[in-house]
């Protein structure tokens, strides 16, 4: 085969796969354990927000937390993390500058449908309606949106995820400002040349990552890990022997799977991965604690408080009788 020819076979094969294999999910190093951060400026909330995960800036200490709560740790500088997170977001908005993707309008939303891969609306943008991000029943599917301006979202927008879209896996790049409105619903991890500002009641499920701008709260959730787990209820004294014990917990927000510890001997039948499971206690178990959080493919959330299962020994004669 000539030269020339190899080199066409290669160009087709390249041409024909999915366009969202150009696009791979920047690494956001240290800053990834982050809800919130800012490499330079302030970071402020002024009401009851509710952060899950890291916040933190590496210029100023971050205030307003009470009233706001943050179920991770607040970082302030100096701290070596905070240090290493600015160069790594830095970093990361540096790689995605280099991709280039499809182009899309200014005017997001309004039953717009993307499907994974790398966009790129060149200039300043806006977000109204819903904007749907379509993940084809690919859970690792990456979407990455390149606003080239400031963006803001009107309120009540929402980006809406179906068929196993991930949070964890949508990446925007703004090149300014980013202004998110009264409540809107915006997913995904945004890295901003600039200021952050959540307006209102505004809820982000990603992160909000400034490398040059202040970041400010009012009433806001942000939230990348599954939330933290609610109260276990089943059944807290057993026998030994017995089956179909069922063991719940309230749906933890974000969590794509859970994660059960149930006392030794012991045996998940079914439900393993949900809310719910259904469990078997073997002639040879004993009380023990049970315990849930939720996973997804950002991390898993906080544990939930332990519920004690008291497991009663069979008699000597039905021990006699199961052997």
């Amino acid at each position: 085969m000539s030269g020339k020819l190899l080199y066409f076979f290669i160009a087709v094969s390249l041409m024909s796969l999915p366009k969202g294999i150009f696009g791979q999910a920047p690494d956001l190093g240290a800053a990834s354990d982050f809800a919130l951060f800012t490499a330079v400026g302030a970071l402020d909330n002024t009401g009851v927000s509710t952060v899950t995960g890291d916040v933190g800036s590496n210029t100023y200490a971050a205030t307003g937390f009470p009233p706001g709560t943050v179920v991770g740790t607040i970082y302030n500088p100096p701290d070596p993390k905070l240090a290493q997170a600015a160069t790594d977001v830095i970093n990361a908005y540096t790689y995605l500058s280099t991709l280039g993707g499809s182009v899309l309008g200014v005017g997001l939303g309004n039953g717009q449908i993307l499907t994974p891969g790398v966009y790129n609306t060149g200039a300043a943008s806006t977000l109204n309606g819903n904007l749907i991000l379509d993940g084809q029943n690919d859970p690792d599917a990456v979407f990455i949106i390149r606003i080239g301006g400031a963006f803001a979202t009107g309120g009540s927008s929402t980006v809406t995820l179906i068929d196993s879209a991930s949070a964890c896996n949508v990446y925007w790049q703004i090149g300014g400002q980013f202004d998110l409105g009264d409540g809107s619903i915006f997913r995904g991890t945004s890295i901003v040349d600039g200021a952050i500002n959540l307006v209102g009641t505004s809820y982000l499920n990603g992160r909000a990552l400034s490398k040059g701008g202040a970041i400010s709260l009012v009433a806001n959730t942000v939230n990348f890990l599954p939330a933290a787990a609610g109260t276990v209820s089943g059944t807290a004294v057993v026998c030994q022997g017995q089956t179909g014990v069922i063991f719940s917990v309230p749906a933890i927000a974000n969590a794509t799977s859970y994660s059960w510890t149930i006392p030794s001997g012991a045996t998940i039948t079914s439900g393993a991965n949900s809310n719910s499971i259904t469990v078997d206690f073997s002639i040879s178990s004993v009380s023990g604690n049970i315990t849930v959080q939720g996973i997804n493919s950002c991390g898993t959330g906080t544990v939930s408080a332990t519920y004690a299962v008291t497991v009663n020994y069979l008699p000597i004669t039905s021990l006699i009788w199961h052997f």
